[in-house]
């Protein structure tokens, strides 16, 4: 552990944060400036760049979850932030020429460079800060992630009304640069690589094996599946406040933004004082309390049917529950897997997260479509969604219940962590 202090999480939380920046900026660039060339087109034009990026996670997991075994992730994180800088050049070109089809390619190469290190950053916070690192290291982690979507997209709609190429290049390719020089600056303690792996590259196939491994490992698919119903939910959070902006609260696509701003700053709140509050121990109880609280907020809006700066208090409450419920399953998932086996329980975990988006797609799309683009029902959805996740983790998870009543009440130090 001695050894571990001399090893700073700062570097991976940069290289993350600019990496989030950069593919939320693009995404959203794609989408704002990418309309105009397509007026007719709009919602093929957000659909597709929407799925360029999540596309990638589903498709390429299983090669990520093997690189993160047979190279060091450090050098996996060198190299894809490396590949960041002619992929800004390409989507440059595309901006510069309007031409839809090469912005597009960008965002796909984008989502493909994410994908591909994804479980080796995450890997990275248990290498460079020990096992007891992790809790706090997840939530800060994810409180930069999100501040890298909400910084990324608000600057994508201020460039997209105000825009200059030449300012677009010089951000996209110093962003990229500086993700790359703190990318170079990660040093932790690694366990050795591997020399063979068995990987299947075909996704269902990998989803399969991965599935039965983390089945040896107690709780491991519990927090894929919690982990999985968090993304499913939120975005149709995201998705649903369009709607409801318009058609309920009758508000611009601008104020429409902030709700969305407004989501993620409470996202990042929940996520860094759960990492805080758990110290250096994993509390699956989090969960329960998150889920929970997400529910009763999200039936709350759906019960008072509150005015626009009302319902943005409630939506930051609601995401702030949803930070909580985030962190100690990322953490878990980190404490249980040892060693190289992580990078491909963390790339199972993307790939059945992505798929979870994607049904969250077809949920919302059925839900409206049934019930005339009501967004009360869509919000009674996701509150019944949360309370499944939270009485889920309550009743079948080991440890889970005495860890909540322990959290409510404020005995933490008598709970090392959930039984196995």
């Amino acid at each position: 552990m001695n050894e571990l202090k001399k090893y700073s999480w700062w570097p991976l939380f940069f290289t993350n944060f600019f990496s989030v920046f950069n593919d939320n900026l693009i995404k959203w660039l794609v989408i704002f400036v990418g309309v105009t060339w397509m007026p007719k087109q709009e919602s093929l034009v957000i659909a597709i760049a929407s799925a360029c990026l999540v596309i990638p996670f589903i498709l390429f997991s299983p090669s990520a979850g093997r690189f993160s075994k047979i190279y060091q992730k450090r050098k996996i994180m060198v190299v894809g932030k490396a590949a960041e800088i002619p992929i800004m050049l390409v989507a440059i070109a595309g901006f510069y020429f309007q031409n839809i089809y090469i912005v597009m390619v960008a965002v796909l190469l984008m989502g493909t460079q994410s994908s591909l290190f994804s479980p080796a950053k995450y890997g990275l916070i248990r290498d460079i800060k020990g096992v007891e690192g992790i809790p706090f290291g997840t939530g800060a982690m994810e409180m930069l992630t999100f501040a890298g979507v909400l910084l990324g997209t608000v600057l994508a709609g201020i460039m997209a009304d105000n825009f200059v190429l030449t300012i677009l290049a010089f951000v996209l390719l110093f962003v990229a640069l500086i993700g790359f020089i703190t990318a170079k600056q990660i040093k932790a303690n690694e366990s050795k690589v591997l020399e063979q792996t068995t990987n299947h590259w075909f996704f269902p196939v990998f989803i399969y094996k991965q599935f039965r491994i983390a089945n040896l490992h107690p709780g491991v698919n519990y927090a894929v599946f919690g982990l999985s119903m968090f993304w499913h939910i939120g975005a149709m959070i995201q998705m649903n406040l369009a709607i409801h902006g318009s058609n309920v609260l009758q508000v611009s696509k601008s104020e429409v933004g902030y709700l969305m701003a407004i989501a993620a700053i409470g996202i990042a709140s929940g996520a860094i004082l759960t990492g805080y509050l758990s110290g250096k121990k994993v509390h699956l109880g989090y969960v329960v309390i998150g889920s929970i609280g997400l529910s009763l907020m999200v039936f709350a809006i759906t019960f008072f049917n509150p005015s626009y700066y009302i319902f943005a208090v409630m939506i930051f409450l609601t995401a702030f529950f949803a930070g909580f419920y985030k962190v100690p399953l990322n953490a878990y998932l980190q404490s249980k897997v040892k060693g190289r086996k992580l990078g491909d329980i963390l790339a199972y975990e993307n790939i059945m997260e992505f798929t979870f988006i994607l049904l969250a797609s077809l949920a919302f799309g059925i839900i409206t479509k049934v019930t005339g683009d009501n967004s009360i029902w869509v919000f009674i959805f996701i509150a019944v969604a949360s309370l499944f996740v939270g009485v889920f983790y309550l009743i079948f998870v080991p440890g889970v219940k005495q860890d909540f009543l322990n959290i409510l009440k404020g005995k933490l130090d008598r709970e090392i962590e959930p039984k196995e």
